[in-house]
């Protein structure tokens, strides 16, 4: 492989395909992938091998080939057990196909299963998501990631509410929702180690939890990003353009050096997302900065928004739903003394 020098002697401890739907390849093809991967870097022995995949992709012959191909981890994107909700977001599985799929892959012997399940959908109610939460609770997984659906300009969503189609996500309802999924997420022996993630008792995602504490990976494909050595670096997005500068010698991707101000930013907001924060003494190390210095973190402390846990400063449950807004609050510019 073109870039299997970059990590070094660095051992892989884990293996994401996705990004997209793999699954469109075929076993055979996954399987060839996988073996190119050993055959190029040095992966560790039992490392976590994932794949994205769509519930009307689970065949079960499929998934069996997958799992003889060494995948050991699904990540099933069902988004909801309801219809209606499958409809509004044009999913082409149904909700049938959607509990099937976790049955088959367990019944394979697959142990670490995760789905994906959306809150916040305009025309849901609140029933319909604590019927979803319920029902991926008492199913076979071991791992769940709940997203609340946002409104992004320029798409198509955005479109129909600003034209009046489609609701827009009501945010009350959104934090009702986080609410109810935090009670059943305690009552039923899981964790949420980190904001949009949830697991029993230490199932973390290993390619998820590194990627939060900045650990060096490697995006292979197009629009892939990657980040080596301090820096980022992502692939062209276009199939065949991309195929046609890896045939011609061209290069296919951008670059970008981060500063220290990137650094600590990135430090910042990507550990304050997990249950285990930012240690405030690796920041004065790494960035010689004191957090505890910051007129931010009194103030947070006291609104109980944050908490200091053996030397880490943690987002609690209230300070969860202003997550992105409190790590800004401790963001540095290049002008920061």
């Amino acid at each position: 492989m073109l870039r299997s020098k970059e990590l070094k002697d660095e051992e892989i401890g884990s293996i994401y395909l996705g990004g997209g739907t793999p699954s469109v390849l075929s076993p055979i093809q996954i399987g060839q992938l996988l073996d190119d991967i050993q055959a190029n870097f040095k992966v560790t022995e039992g490392a976590e091998v994932t794949i994205e995949v769509n519930p009307d992709d689970c065949d079960i012959r499929v998934m069996e080939s997958w799992k003889k191909s060494g995948v050991n981890r699904l990540s099933i994107g069902i988004q909801s057990f309801h219809q209606k909700d499958l409809d509004w977001m044009n999913r082409s599985h149904n909700s049938a196909q959607a509990e099937k799929a976790v049955l088959d892959a367990a019944s394979l012997g697959f142990k670490d299963i995760t789905i994906d399940l959306i809150y916040g959908l305009p025309e849901a109610s609140l029933t319909d998501w604590k019927y979803n939460v319920n029902r991926a609770l008492s199913l076979p997984i071991n791992h769940l990631s709940a997203y609340n659906l946002t409104v992004e300009q320029g798409t198509a969503l955005h479109h129909f509410v600003k034209t009046g189609k489609t609701k827009n996500v009501d945010d009350e309802m959104s934090a009702e929702a986080l609410s109810y999924l935090q009670q059943q997420i305690d009552q039923n022996d899981w964790e949420q180690y980190e904001i949009s993630n949830y697991c029993r008792s230490g199932a973390y995602a290993v390619h998820n939890t590194n990627y939060w504490r900045q650990v060096p990976y490697l995006g292979i494909g197009p629009s892939a990003h990657s980040y080596v050595d301090g820096k980022r670096r992502w692939n062209i997005r276009n199939n065949p353009k991309y195929i046609q500068a890896l045939e011609n010698g061209i290069q296919f991707w951008d670059v970008e050096e981060l500063t220290d101000v990137d650094r600590f930013n990135e430090h910042i907001m990507l550990g304050l997302r997990t249950k285990w924060g930012v240690s405030i003494s690796e920041i004065a190390y790494k960035f010689g900065v004191d957090l505890t210095k910051d007129g931010e973190y009194d103030r947070f402390v006291q609104e109980k928004l944050t908490e200091e846990i053996d030397g880490n400063l943690v987002l609690t449950r209230a300070g969860i739903l202003l997550g992105d807004y409190i790590a800004s609050c401790f963001f540095r510019t290049n002008d920061s003394n």
